[in-house]
């Protein structure tokens, strides 16, 4: 009879604390309450550039996620559930043709475990917001082997390997594989599997083939 009781303590207890858990991802979820993107001026000490950088903004209750203007930290910004990562995805998509220059130049802006060395080095130095969208995105879908994905912000045509970043029009074009990219994810709510951007036509500097997709 008493080890009947215990169990049933121990069952009512396991159900009181899987409601709290329950309640409390709801509250989190609800107190996301503002998503945004905008566009900032910025200058790096480094690389004396006046441009612009993209700067995503998520306000959770009493606090606003934001990251850095001159930087790619979204380690934040990664913790949050894939439903809100989508919103933030769909307005990186909305800088699809912005030619503003970045005020950063062409590096290597990933940190890993274990990092794997990029083979080469772009001759590209510079990028816009169009591309810059695209590499926030990248680090969105995919926190874990970023460097196989995409080392430096610089896209090619994956047949002859020439740098495109100058070239607005297939920038654009590239858009394309994104924007199925987030049909798929809303459909089967998988944000990592469905983003396979790295194509035969279009892919990031560095990234290996085994990341490419038709």
């Amino acid at each position: 009879m008493e080890r009947i009781i215990i169990t049933r303590r121990f069952f009512f207890a396991l159900c009181g604390m899987l409601c709290a858990c329950l309640m409390l991802s709801e509250r989190m979820a609800a107190q996301v309450t503002r998503i945004a993107v905008e566009k900032v001026s910025c200058r790096h000490f480094a690389d004396q550039i006046d441009g612009y950088k993209l700067v995503i903004a998520v306000s959770q209750g009493d606090t606003i996620i934001k990251t850095p203007a001159d930087f790619y930290n979204l380690n934040e910004i990664i913790k949050l559930s894939d439903s809100v990562k989508l919103v933030i995805v769909e307005k990186l998509l909305k800088f699809k043709g912005d030619t503003s220059l970045c005020c950063r130049k062409v590096n290597r802006f990933f940190y890993e475990g274990i990092e794997r060395t990029c083979v080469g080095r772009p001759k590209t130095q510079y990028y816009n917001m169009q591309v810059d969208a695209l590499y926030m995105i990248n680090k969105i879908v995919r926190p874990e082997g970023i460097s196989m994905y995409s080392c430096f912000p610089v896209v090619i045509d994956w047949k002859t390997k020439t740098e495109i970043n100058n070239r607005r029009e297939l920038i654009m074009d590239y858009y394309k594989v994104y924007e199925k990219c987030l049909k798929v994810a809303r459909k089967t709510g998988r944000i990592t599997d469905s983003f396979r951007f790295n194509t035969k036509k279009y892919a990031w500097y560095g990234a290996i083939e085994e990341t490419l997709s038709n």
